[in-house]
């Protein structure tokens, strides 16, 4: 089977309302250092004079603007519907239960559908099916969207509520105000830090990216999963990168990272080694690239912001 969606399938998944350029950060195994260097990358991009719009769509894990020193404010409340059954209405007929596929709603015969929050997805089957429209609209909040501004660099990001697991729902909201920011201000490019993994939240974040950097180690857990980052990106339709973080581990396998970049039809655009300063940096709530400039990784993540601006054509 062709692992690449149809055409038009890919053209409106990666059709975007604004003509600004969207490179995402991503990478199928989390601790790749993924985060740091979308923020340095940032940093590299601002420090050279870019107007960057910096999205965390990390919701589950959002430390972007921790570690750029990002004051931040409440910008919406992500909510979803949930179900209010009318107790004047109802005559527990139960479609309502048959059509949830999540179970989040339970007929007992003799008695009103029970209703279980937080398995609800927000699908509003249950509304639609009713015959005697026994269902009010309710909301349950789920996550928040905040922005914050420094200097040329403006942030949206998106937070998981604690304990929800509709963590796509905010990623959307995320990448949603993101556009609509991006539609009333002047910017060069905007860059998108996804989660990590090959699940619905990295599928969203990579919405509308005219660019995807894989960031990758060069170890067998790596190796393994660039391989299933690659393959989503590509059945995506989006052209990709790929940057080796810890380039210098001891014994890193840099060859079979090169082999399967290649086998997708990619390249290595980058390898960034091991650098102690960059906890430094993290204390300190700086970037690397801010903190310690002429470190051998700080250099290296500007000549990948040099090598990104060539890619596209960032004012």
């Amino acid at each position: 089977m062709n692992p690449i969606l149809m055409e038009h399938v890919t053209a409106s998944f990666n059709a975007k309302p604004v003509d600004l350029p969207v490179i995402a950060v991503t990478g199928g195994k989390g601790g790749t250092g993924k985060t740091s260097v979308a923020v340095n990358l940032v940093a590299a991009m601002t420090g050279t004079g870019h107007r960057v719009l910096f999205v965390d769509a990390d919701v589950d894990s959002p430390t972007a603007a921790i570690v750029f020193g990002i004051p931040q404010e409440l910008a919406e409340r992500v909510e979803i519907f949930v179900p209010r059954i009318l107790d004047t209405k109802c005559n527990g007929c139960g479609k309502c239960a048959e059509s949830c596929r999540p179970h989040a709603l339970i007929q007992i015969a003799g008695k009103q559908p029970m209703f279980f929050e937080e398995l609800c997805s927000g699908c509003e089957a249950c509304k639609l099916v009713c015959p005697l429209q026994a269902i009010g609209e309710g909301k349950r909040v789920i996550g928040y969207v905040h922005r914050g501004t420094r200097g040329d660099l403006s942030f949206i990001g998106g937070e998981l509520k604690p304990n929800e697991a509709r963590s796509a729902q905010v990623v959307t909201a995320a990448k949603d105000a993101a556009f609509a920011q991006a539609r009333t201000a002047s910017y060069d490019v905007m860059i998108v830090d996804t989660s990590p993994g090959t699940h619905c939240n990295v599928v969203q974040a990579l919405r509308g990216a005219d660019l995807a950097l894989a960031v990758t180690e060069p170890t067998p857990l790596g190796a393994h999963d660039l391989t299933l980052i690659l393959r989503l990106i590509s059945m995506l339709g989006i052209p990709s990168k790929v940057v080796v973080n810890k380039a210098d581990l001891p014994g890193a396998q840099i060859q079979l990272i090169s082999e399967i970049a290649n086998s997708y039809g990619n390249e290595i655009i980058m390898q960034i080694p091991v650098d102690k300063s960059l906890f430094e940096s993290y204390v300190a709530g700086e970037p690397l690239v801010t903190t310690h400039p002429n470190t051998a990784a700080a250099q290296s993540i500007a000549k990948l912001a040099d090598a990104v601006t060539r890619l596209f054509p960032v004012r």
